[in-house]
């Protein structure tokens, strides 16, 4: 072998070499899309069949205020047939814009008004001779006597007004420097008995009495409810000592616990109304004068302070009370209260979206107002949604987990119907008939029972064992719990014939199974409607 041949099968090697390096990592890069796209393939949606009922179809409106662009893609289907629908009352209703006026109801409680606060004090040392109020919650009016007492330092200063009056007198006019002395020892005299509370006409009787003026009698200075008696009779007491404390309930407080949520809602001036027990009817009207700035750490709600008229005392201090706050209102988007099920996970509405078929979709919706929730998204305008009847939708759903169950007019139901239940069994090789005496019986009534069994060439089946089972699931929303009635028919010659107990009325799934010699050879599955 020559040099030239050794370099030719050198070369060669090294060429093929870099060809399948080359190679080898172009099938690496290219594997995992390529196993990216087979399992896209794989998990893509197989299409529905034309037994399943038509695509739901999307809304051609356009976008509303207050809902979301797009419907939310669906939980849960169902498709009944009319009768079924009949049968548990099923109505819808189109979903629009509508005023709604929300309000807000809180509990509350009457309060005494702080602003309403008073005390009658005794302006001077003394002993009380005489009270002229007994008891609290007595009554008092402004200007009305309240007490007596007996100061002498009052009786002092009585006498030396009289004695200045008396010195005033006799002087002469000519003497007009003492006059004027006297007259300035008379209103000094004077002032220290008003500033002791000496009314002016108390004043005066001193000066025309000729008896000592041993008692001063005090007056209220407000109108009011006596709310705290603090003396007693013969009881001394010194200058600034309070004698009753005084509320005037002309005016009260009502103050209302609201919820932190509910705090951006209430605003200063905003109407309120308010209802009571003892005042059936009667509605009375104030407004917000107060919020407090703090949270109750235990009740979460914070207090607003209503003020309330109150001349007839119609409102009482301590009373609980119902209080409504009367929101401003909005054009949006709703749904009627009835059309909603909260599942605790989620708030579903049922849409009807034709041909029978029901579509569970997840909402988002604000605070309820005048029996309506206002969307905030999961609808459009113009959807038709389920009003009447959705509880049961929702029991069965949540039941079956989606297409079959109790309502025969279901897409899988009618896919299984006929057929065997069974996986590898050939549902060509039986025909099973079933049919009921009378065909609508009577809820928890006996119904006679018909059933033929052929096999695939259209012979009938006498040696079989037939069994028919009735059932209506549980309906956890509506308290009903599962019932089940089986009964096994015999062989009459031309048919299988029995009698079975209708459990309750309603829409009920019929399971006919057929065995022979304890081996199941088929089971066929229709429903039976009972009043």
């Amino acid at each position: 072998m020559t040099t030239r041949d050794k370099y030719l099968i050198v070369a060669g090697t090294v060429l093929g070499l870099v060809v399948a390096g080359v190679l080898f990592g172009t099938s690496r890069l290219m594997l995992p899309s390529a196993i990216s796209a087979q399992t896209q393939d794989a998990s893509a949606p197989v299409s529905e069949s034309p037994a399943a009922g038509p695509p739901a179809q999307h809304s051609g409106h356009g976008h509303e205020s207050g809902a979301a662009p797009e419907s939310t893609t669906p939980l849960s289907s169902l498709q009944l047939s009319d009768d079924e629908q009949r049968s548990i009352g099923l109505q819808t209703s189109v979903v629009q814009r509508r005023n709604i006026h929300r309000e807000l109801l809180a509990a509350a409680r009457v309060e005494e008004p702080e602003t309403q606060l008073a005390n009658i004090s005794a302006r001077i040392s003394g002993r009380i001779d005489k009270l002229y109020l007994d008891f609290t919650g007595q009554p008092v009016r402004r200007g009305q006597p309240v007490a007596e007492i007996y100061s002498p330092e009052v009786l002092t200063s009585a006498e030396e007004y009289k004695l200045a009056l008396e010195n005033r007198k006799r002087l002469s006019a000519s003497e007009s420097q003492a006059r004027s002395g006297a007259d300035d020892l008379i209103a000094a005299s004077r002032r220290r008995l008003e500033l002791w509370g000496l009314t002016p006409q108390q004043i005066d009787t001193i000066a025309t009495s000729d008896k000592p003026q041993l008692d001063l009698t005090l007056y209220s200075p407000t109108n009011g409810i006596v709310s705290e008696r603090k003396v007693t009779q013969g009881q001394y007491v010194n200058t600034g000592d309070v004698l009753y404390g005084v509320t005037d309930l002309s005016t009260v407080w009502v103050k209302a616990d609201i919820y932190e949520t509910d705090l951006p809602q209430v605003l200063i001036g905003q109407v309120v109304e308010v209802t009571a027990g003892s005042l059936p009817g009667a509605k009375l009207r104030g407004r917000v004068g107060f919020v407090e700035p703090a949270v109750n750490p235990q009740t979460r709600t914070t207090a607003a302070r209503i003020q309330f008229s109150n001349p007839r005392m119609q409102l009482r201090p301590g009373m609980f009370v119902q209080t409504r706050f009367i929101l401003g209102g909005q054009n949006t988007l709703v749904v009627p209260r009835s059309a909603v099920v909260n599942t605790g996970e989620h708030t579903l509405v049922y849409l009807a979206k034709g041909n029978g078929i029901f579509e569970a979709h997840s909402v988002e919706l604000g605070a309820i107002a005048d029996d309506y929730y206002p969307v905030l998204a999961g609808l459009h305008g113009g959807e038709r949604l389920v009003t009447e009847g959705n509880f049961l939708l929702d029991s069965q759903t949540r039941i079956s987990g989606g297409m079959s169950g109790m309502f025969g007019g279901s897409k899988e139901f009618h896919q299984q119907e006929g057929a065997p239940e069974s996986e590898g069994r050939d549902s060509t090789a039986w025909k099973v008939s079933f049919r009921s005496d009378p065909a609508t019986p009577k809820g928890g009534s006996e119904a006679a029972i018909h059933v033929s069994v052929e096999d695939g060439t259209g012979k009938r089946v006498p040696d079989g064992e037939v069994r028919v089972t009735l059932f209506m699931p549980a309906m956890p929303a509506m308290g009903m719990s599962a019932m089940r009635e089986a009964a096994s028919l015999n062989w009459n010659g031309t048919e299988y014939t029995g009698t079975v107990k209708v459990p309750t009325a309603g829409t009920l799934t019929v399971t006919v199974d057929v065995a022979r010699g304890g081996q199941v050879l088929t089971s066929y599955r229709t429903s039976l409607n009972a009043k």
